[in-house]
């Protein structure tokens, strides 16, 4: 189905990093850190966030929340690689408005950018975006 690629170590220290900050914690608005996301930019820099799964549709995904901290710190927008994960511990795949953001905040990310999505595999972005409509 896909053009699986296996991981290296820093993958696996990218599905770790993701996965120590997946603590789903009730809030009076829903649950925060039910996803953990870490991202590792070109350059080799890391950064994380996690979900916001909040009422009245104002939350975000881990995979947002990992971008803003990558655009707040550095000047970067190429991703090399990302992994979310959830709350049950395994690796998730991005849902589609992540996609979109990962491909939208810079065109490289689109064929370029590796996806993790199980404990030993990962593939391209593209090949979880059925259609480029740029």
């Amino acid at each position: 189905m896909f053009d699986e690629i296996n991981l290296k170590e820093e993958d696996k220290k990218l599905i770790d990093t993701a996965r120590s900050l997946v603590n789903p914690t009730e809030v009076p608005g829903g649950a925060i850190k039910e996803v953990g996301c870490a991202l590792m930019t070109r350059s080799g820099k890391t950064f994380s966030g996690v979900s916001m799964h909040l009422c009245c549709g104002i939350g975000f995904c881990a995979e947002h929340s990992a971008v803003a901290d990558l655009t707040a710190h550095s000047d970067e927008t190429e991703i090399k690689t990302i992994v979310a994960v959830g709350s049950d511990k395994m690796v998730w795949f991005p849902c589609g408005r992540c996609r979109e953001l990962l491909r939208q905040i810079n065109k490289f990310n689109f064929e370029n950018c590796d996806v993790i999505i199980s404990e030993d595999k990962k593939i391209k972005l593209k090949e979880l975006i059925p259609g480029n409509w740029r």
